[in-house]
């Protein structure tokens, strides 16, 4: 009888202990779930309205708005400054300027999550989108993938969409769009235009170099358009010394420019570096 309750008492506690952790996994999945699909809510749903003025707004006061809105949109769901700036420079409010300057309005259907690593909390994601013109009656649907991983505070270290994917679905004009430049697997540059971006008018671009300042300090930095199909040249930004950092940066995180392109189509936009070529990319300019 002795040992029949000794040997009750000892599963009845394994059982306790065994829920227990698996509730404090559960919860601490549920946590980090909850972070990521905040983060997929607030990049893949909209635009917004206050993401639609703010890309209305001139240039130099948009970037400021723009850094502003991302702060107060990101922020709180990283784990520190760095994971911060990376996503935001990557996705975070670029992910909508594209469909902001095609009148697409975007909402999400479904998120399915699969844990892929239980000890540092990594993610796989598919996110179910639908999408419509504005105006227009009919809706599409696509899918978006990526991944994510997690402190124990369930704040997001490191985060990949893959958007690129699924925008050269879209149509073949925007599989020829380049709109970064890297170079033995590092991003050099990531350059965002003017949502608005059409031939005739001046517009804002935002070039983010990736490099420490000291690679730039000192030196001329220029930009060069040329057309895709008839390889005319035009000169966006003559050559400038470059002094000092982004205003609020310690590098060129958020180098600005404005210049009209003369005639629409596939423009490659080209930096040069003391008269060297450093990076380029590639965007669609409307009538």
């Amino acid at each position: 009888m002795i040992k029949f309750f000794a040997t009750a008492l000892f599963t009845l506690l394994l059982l306790i202990l065994v829920g227990c952790t698996e509730k404090k996994e559960t919860i601490t999945q549920d946590e980090n779930i909850k972070t990521i699909e905040a983060v997929l809510q607030n990049s893949l749903t909209g635009p917004s309205d206050e993401l639609k003025q703010i890309l209305d707004r001139e240039s130099e006061e948009k970037y400021e708005a723009l850094n502003q809105y991302e702060d107060k949109t990101f922020k709180d769901y990283f784990a520190n400054e760095t994971s911060h700036r990376d996503f935001v420079n990557n996705y975070g409010s670029l992910v909508m300027i594209q469909p902001n300057s095609d009148y697409y309005n975007f909402k999400i259907k479904n998120i399915e999550y699969e844990e892929v690593d239980a000890n540092d909390s990594v993610y796989n994601f598919s996110v179910e989108l639908q999408f419509e013109k504005e105006g227009s009656e009919k809706s599409e649907a696509g899918i978006v993938t990526g991944q994510a991983n997690l402190t124990e505070e369930h704040k997001i270290e490191g985060m990949l969409i893959r958007t690129k994917d699924f925008w050269s679905s879209r149509s073949k004009e925007i599989k020829d769009i380049r709109d970064k430049y890297v170079k033995d697997g590092k991003v050099l540059l990531l350059v965002a235009p003017d949502p608005s971006l059409s031939a005739g008018k001046p517009y804002g671009y935002l070039f983010h170099f990736t490099a420490p300042f000291e690679t730039f300090k000192g030196k001329e930095l220029a930009i060069y358009a040329y057309h895709k199909e008839t390889g005319e040249k035009i000169t966006g930004l003559s050559p400038e010394t470059i002094t000092e950092p982004s205003t609020g940066y310690s590098t060129l995180e958020r180098f600005t420019a404005t210049f009209a392109i003369p005639k629409s189509g596939l423009w490659r936009y080209e930096v040069v570096l003391d008269g060297e070529s450093y990076a380029d990319v590639v965007l669609a300019v409307k009538e």
